[in-house]
């Protein structure tokens, strides 16, 4: 790995945040392996702070930089856009959340608590500054040094992990949506304007999208002994996810319109164990690429990337069932009606948005399954390159051909 970037004033970053305590010193390392993070670069944080009392102690903190050793990476993740999201949400969203519980009343087993403690961001250097540059900082607590595992990409989850990370994922669907009923103007001024609808792929020339096409056919086409059938469906598929992607209509709310994480698969879920060994806390991290949308474009993704294909030949129907009654006990919970949420049009609304997931799943094999031997030493040589050197690798092809498979089997494409 490259030399770790050096963070300039994180004090005036973090300070605010300590209650009265000061920054005086701290130590940087990367926090993930490449591979593991393509849109930002993670640093480890132990930072020595001084509390009003006097008393020094050390805080563990994760710095997050938008892609600035690797210009590729840059022109794709558009942090002009992407760190205003993610800073968002927790500067507004988790907040403005967390405050609706609470008046509420929830008991507190009910409350959703996905998210990291926030200890400042800045688009910046400049305070007076509007754009993104490349000083842009947001900083959270280690969650590892609280004591939350992350998920590692290639192990699925199994079904216990599945059902309970379905759970809380219901609830962070549900509370925006309770959110633009009860607090409107919040919503409208704080929420809405940071989660238009993004395009990822506009990063992207001609060239690099064709062969992005390219190699998921190709994938697509060994892992089905080239059976044209499937090989033309997933080209119909993937045209309607560069469809939706190119898009420019403004998302307009209903019943499932919420604030949709867009890339929530095994690395962006971190969870914490009982004593049992059993999933008991959860947090969902790296909010870059989030929209206004339906909830359903996370539930299948979700359930294609990132849960064993066991689980979802057995159990889909009450993988999808739990989530459905997790989210109308969360909006009930919140005083919304629910009468118009009924599982047939919740079921129809899965349908209608699966065929795009499914191509992103598909799309995103290859780098979720990623071969070690494949990936650079340092963040700053990661490209395009990665997905084509992990075309027919033999896992990587086993779960295009479980997805495939799946997806048909529930009548998510192909008739």
């Amino acid at each position: 790995m490259s030399e770790v970037p050096q963070i300039i004033e994180l004090a005036g970053v973090v300070d605010p945040f300590l209650n009265g305590g000061k920054l005086i010193s701290y130590t940087s390392r990367y926090l993930t392996k490449t591979g593991e993070n393509y849109g930002s670069i993670m640093l480890a944080i132990t930072a020595k702070v001084q509390r009003l009392s006097g008393d020094v102690e050390e805080l563990a903190l994760v710095a997050k930089l938008p892609p600035i050793t690797n210009d590729f990476l840059w022109n794709i993740f558009q942090p002009e856009r992407t760190c205003r999201t993610e800073i968002a949400i927790y500067k507004y969203v988790a907040p403005a959340l967390r405050q609706l519980q609470w008046e509420m009343e929830l008991d507190e087993e009910e409350i959703f608590d996905g998210f990291s403690t926030y200890y400042g961001s800045r688009v910046s250097l400049d305070p007076d500054s509007t754009r993104v540059d490349r000083n842009a900082l947001l900083v959270q607590e280690n969650l590892q040094a609280s004591g939350f595992k992350p998920g590692n990409r290639e192990k699925m989850f199994d079904l216990p992990h599945a059902k309970f990370i379905l759970k809380e994922m219901a609830k962070y669907h549900a509370l925006p949506i309770a959110l633009r009923v009860k607090r409107p103007q919040v919503f409208e001024e704080d929420v809405r304007p940071y989660f238009q609808h993004f395009n990822i792929d506009s990063g992207l020339g001609e060239k690099e999208k064709k062969q992005v096409e390219t190699d998921l056919l190709e994938q697509v086409a060994i892992a089905t002994n080239n059976a044209e059938r499937y090989v033309e469906g997933v080209r119909e598929l993937y045209g309607d996810l560069q469809k939706f992607r190119d898009a420019v209509d403004v998302v307009k709310d209903n019943l499932y319109s919420t604030i949709v994480h867009y890339d929530l698969w095994i690395n962006n879920i971190m969870l914490k164990y009982d004593d049992n060994g059993l999933p008991w806390k959860v947090k969902f991290v790296d909010f870059q690429i989030s929209q206004y949308g339906s909830l359903a474009h996370d539930l299948v993704f979700f359930l294609f990337s990132s849960v064993e294909s066991a689980a979802l030949d057995q159990h889909f129907d009450e993988l999808i069932s739990l989530y459905y009654q997790s989210f109308l006990s969360c909006l009930n919970s919140l005083k919304i009606p629910t009468e118009s949420y009924s599982y047939v049009g919740f079921l129809k609304e899965v349908h209608k948005q699966a065929p795009i997931e499914i191509a992103t799943a598909l799309f995103m094999v290859k780098i979720i399954l990623a071969d070690h031997s494949t990936l650079p030493d340092d963040y700053k040589d990661l490209d395009l390159s990665v997905m084509s050197k992990n075309v027919g690798k033999e896992h990587i092809i086993k779960r295009t051909s479980d997805i495939i498979r799946l997806a048909e089997k529930y009548n998510f494409f192909l008739s």
